[in-house]
């Protein structure tokens, strides 16, 4: 298996937008027992991550199988060879030149992926979530379907992910092997989250996620929230498309909101109106 995941950069080097002031948590419905966006996806795609350092565009490729299953009602699923043109685009890998393999950072995927789109399927907006504030993240979870996460990988995760058991912080310090990047779809009980990876699904305890996880991004797409036909409840988007106006330059990706109706016209008002105007017509007024 393959790491690719860069380092994020510093908010001052490469600014963000983040989830934290536009979610209300209060307005939004109560977050259920078990969030599953994961379970009626038949297949998990390796995206040749095992070869080459893909992991950013690997996850991507999940997240929109999962979006679609849950949010069109069939699974779409991105090719091999999308993954690796995204891949190439943002990184600047080159599959005859090895060398070239560098991995990505996180918010360049997303950026790409936003501007260009990844086989063919564009997000609206992204913005990172607070990943120590799991309240948070399960909410987002259940709000948009999956969460875009980057985590350090040791060599006794690896070792757990071999003998399919979940991703959990052993009695000793593990060698990091490197950086990686995965789409989680699923939480339960306030413990356990299960993400899409290296071609199958992988369990990660809280526990773990809090020692190794180190960024968590939502993305906005059109395939989740077209479903309602409207956004996420308690997202307040328009502040968060006025922020998305200011950081990028670019209109907000969001509908305006619907004006709101006027008042409701009485049918005897209707009569008297209409009989005012003859009126006034045959007077000359």
């Amino acid at each position: 298996m393959r790491f690719g995941r860069l380092p994020p950069y510093p908010e001052n080097v490469k600014p963000r937008l983040r989830l934290t002031p536009y979610l209300r948590l209060d307005q939004i419905p109560p977050t259920p027992r078990v969030v599953d966006y994961m379970s009626r996806v038949t297949q998990w795609p390796m995206y040749r991550n095992d070869e080459i350092g893909c992991c950013t565009c690997a996850a991507a490729g999940h997240m929109i199988q999962g979006w679609t299953t849950y949010g069109q009602g069939h699974t779409v699923t991105i090719s091999d060879d999308d993954v690796i043109a995204a891949y190439s685009a943002i990184s600047g890998y080159d599959p005859r030149d090895p060398s070239t393999d560098q991995g990505a950072v996180m918010q360049d995927a997303l950026n790409h992926w936003r501007k260009h789109g990844i086989g063919g399927r564009r997000i609206l907006a992204f913005a990172q979530l607070d990943h120590r504030d799991h309240d948070e993240v399960t909410a987002a979870l259940h709000l948009f379907g999956h969460i875009y996460v980057g985590a350090l990988i040791t060599r006794e995760a690896m070792t757990q992910f071999e003998r399919r058991q979940p991703w959990d912080v052993g009695r000793r310090s593990s060698p990091i092997l490197g950086g990686h990047a995965f789409a989680v779809g699923f939480a339960a009980d306030g413990s356990t989250y299960q993400c899409a990876t290296w071609g199958t699904t992988q369990k990660l305890t809280r526990r773990w996620w809090d020692a190794y996880v180190e960024e968590a991004w939502v993305a906005i797409s059109p395939d989740w929230i077209s479903t309602a036909g409207t956004t996420p409840p308690g997202l307040d988007v328009q502040a968060l498309g006025a922020a998305f106006t200011i950081l990028t330059g670019e209109p907000s990706p969001f509908p305006a909101p619907a004006p709101a109706p006027g008042p409701a016209v009485d049918e005897a008002d209707r009569a008297l109106a209409e009989a005012m105007r003859a009126w006034m017509h045959a007077k000359g007024l």
